[in-house]
């Protein structure tokens, strides 16, 4: 009777070994495994220097690709525009964040490139400051001086923007203008040349000057204080900012799942809330709107 007992005790431990083992199994085999699968990676990626809305959104971009592609984020920072491209082309970064289509199609053509935009971020409107106390473009004195971005793009863009704000009048036809494309400047607008990083510095000297989103909180500047904002309509699509690789992005199977990792994470609604909460609503997530 007593082995009967010791018996029936074995087999019923046993039964609940494999009952618990039965229920303890699916959960290692879900999520848990499938992240223990994922290999350790390490993605360079090359940005601007990081104003506090860059850190808090890359913050969350970097625990989700952590968390579901074990895929960690090296960040190496830039100071001016002509870096992180060449940064790219020459290996050491594997994706850059900082650029808009026309930027890089430009460099591209510039640089006999064939870097590759893969994703949409952001797009920021182009912004006039000043610190003389204007408040609108129609304030600006005749003989003004304004500062603009020297690299192409940006430079083409803001004459674009003064033509919008009825400032000056340009050559049709033209895709990348210049001061010399200038066919009416009723006010007698002085343009000035400045890098990008530095046209927020410029604003003590001169009467206005348009700033990058990216420095304008470095420079503490207010996006709600410009005297002029860029329009967003159909001929805004070429500036909305995007994540870059090279063009053989997809070969290293690996490193293009981390990738996709990273892109899912910035696509999130919370970077998208971080956007809206960052810039006061000026910059909108491209990867979901539409441009009419």
């Amino acid at each position: 009777m007593k082995r009967a007992i010791k018996k029936a005790a074995y087999f019923s431990l046993s039964s609940l070994a494999v009952s618990t083992l039965a229920l303890v199994l699916p959960a290692i085999n879900s999520n848990t495994v499938a992240s223990a699968k994922a290999k350790a990676i390490t993605v360079k990626v090359g940005v601007m220097t990081m104003d506090d809305e860059a850190k808090a959104e890359w913050k969350v971009i970097s625990k989700y690709a952590k968390k579901h592609g074990n895929v960690t984020i090296k960040y190496v920072q830039f100071t001016d525009y002509s870096q992180p491209n060449k940064a790219l082309e020459d290996g050491n970064i594997d994706l850059n964040a900082f650029q808009h289509y026309d930027f890089l199609d430009n460099w591209n053509k510039e640089n006999h490139g064939d870097i590759k935009a893969i994703a949409k971020t952001v797009i920021a409107p182009i912004r006039l400051y000043t610190k003389k106390g204007y408040k609108s473009v129609e304030d600006l004195p005749k003989g003004a001086q304004i500062a603009i971005p020297n690299d192409a793009t940006n430079e083409g863009r803001s004459l674009v923007a003064l033509q919008t704000a009825g400032l000056i009048k340009l050559k049709k036809g033209v895709t990348l203008a210049t001061p010399s494309d200038i066919t009416s400047n009723p006010k007698k607008i002085k343009i000035t040349l400045v890098d990008a990083s530095q046209t927020a510095r410029s604003l003590s000297s001169v009467d206005a000057a348009f700033v990058n989103n990216t420095f304008v909180s470095s420079a503490g500047l207010k996006f709600k204080s410009a005297i002029y904002v860029e329009p967003v309509n159909k001929a805004s699509k070429k500036w909305i900012n995007v994540i870059a690789a090279k063009p053989n992005y997809k070969k290293n199977k690996a490193k293009y799942a981390a990738y996709k990792e990273i892109i899912k994470g910035y696509h999130q609604k919370k970077v998208k809330q971080l956007i809206k909460k960052y810039s006061d609503g000026t910059e909108l997530a491209a990867w979901d709107i539409k441009i009419k």
